[in-house]
């Protein structure tokens, strides 16, 4: 399941941002609100954080720890609930195009896949072990639960950026029109 996760949510992701432009990979739709560029470097920067603390830091799970699997399957990429990232993975213009973020992304993805694959040949249950999220809100949770969060994060931004192009598309109508209205006035 978890390596299914996580190459389908990577062309997903990939997907979302496929054909876009540098100049509409900059353009915000709001004042405050992330381009497809900084979205693309807030996953590829959090890929990078959860990648080193299930390689680095997970450690024997705690018998009182609850199974949250299900709802992390659920909850995550579920737009309508919006968070803040934590400081580590927020956009800072780390990437000079759309073109590297992406290698990046990918990159790090190859490297969680490659973690999964390594603990099935050796026959590590990652349900076994534990890692601490960065984000408050998520806390303890075992390195499974930890795969989940990142393939579904992933899924969480590939349908923020198709909201970010269905905006631009709509923007792009409403100037058409406008333009079709005023010409046919003259």
């Amino acid at each position: 399941m978890q390596l299914d996760l996580l190459r389908a949510s990577r062309e997903h992701f990939l997907a979302s941002f496929a054909g876009v432009s540098d100049a509409d990979c900059r353009r915000k739709p709001a004042e405050g609100a992330w381009c497809i560029l900084e979205t693309v470097e807030h996953l590829t920067m959090a890929e990078s954080v959860m990648l080193r603390l299930i390689t680095e830091t997970r450690r024997p799970k705690s018998p009182d720890l609850p199974d949250r699997e299900q709802i992390f399957l659920k909850v995550v990429p579920d737009r309508s609930r919006k968070s803040r990232a934590p400081e580590a993975s927020q956009p800072t213009g780390r990437f000079a195009s759309l073109d590297e973020a992406a290698a990046q992304f990918k990159t790090s993805r190859e490297r969680t896949i490659q973690f999964v694959e390594q603990c099935i040949e050796c026959g590590e249950d990652l349900r076994e072990t534990e890692v601490t999220h960065p984000h408050p809100a998520v806390g303890t949770v075992s390195t499974h639960e930890m795969v989940i969060i990142m393939a579904q994060h992933a899924e969480r931004h590939a349908l923020q950026v198709l909201e970010l192009r269905n905006t631009e598309i709509k923007n792009n109508l409403a100037i058409h029109a406008d333009a079709t209205a005023a010409q046919s006035q003259d």
